[in-house]
């Protein structure tokens, strides 16, 4: 008797094992699933807050070239990802990413770049600001 026992106990146990491995792949899926999400937020948090940053000093900079005047140029290095510059009158929108902003001078302000650049030279020519991609300088 014990001999046709024997294989029903194996195949419970095979069973079981299967059922326990099935919750394991679940439970890893799950948990895999929720740190992807995570992941990809605090990824989307510091895209934002690299962008802001890089708007902040790119809107100084342009303040800065436009009140000290003729000849004055400055340097902006984008942190994250590559910025674009659209420009109506005296008022440039930065975009990067999700992250859009605007910023106002006091001089005309004459885009050289339509393209997205890591880095943009901002120069106050005769009280008009030209700003063109870091890539050529």
């Amino acid at each position: 008797m014990r001999a046709a026992t024997h294989p029903n106990h194996l195949a419970q146990a095979s069973i079981e094992t299967l059922l326990v491995f099935l919750i394991f792949l679940s439970a890893f899926g799950i948990v895999y699933a929720a740190s992807s999400r995570l992941a990809s937020a605090a990824q989307s948090r510091l895209d934002t807050s690299l962008s802001q940053s890089a708007f902040s000093e790119f809107a100084a900079k342009l303040q800065s070239s436009c009140s000290l005047g003729s000849g004055n140029a400055r340097t902006v290095e984008v942190k994250g990802k590559a910025a674009t510059l659209s420009s109506q009158g005296k008022s440039v929108t930065f975009t990067a990413g999700n992250f859009s902003a605007q910023a106002n001078s006091s001089c005309e302000i004459l885009l050289a770049t339509s393209a997205p650049s890591g880095a943009f030279h901002i120069e106050n020519k005769d009280g008009t600001i030209e700003i063109s991609s870091g890539r050529n300088l």
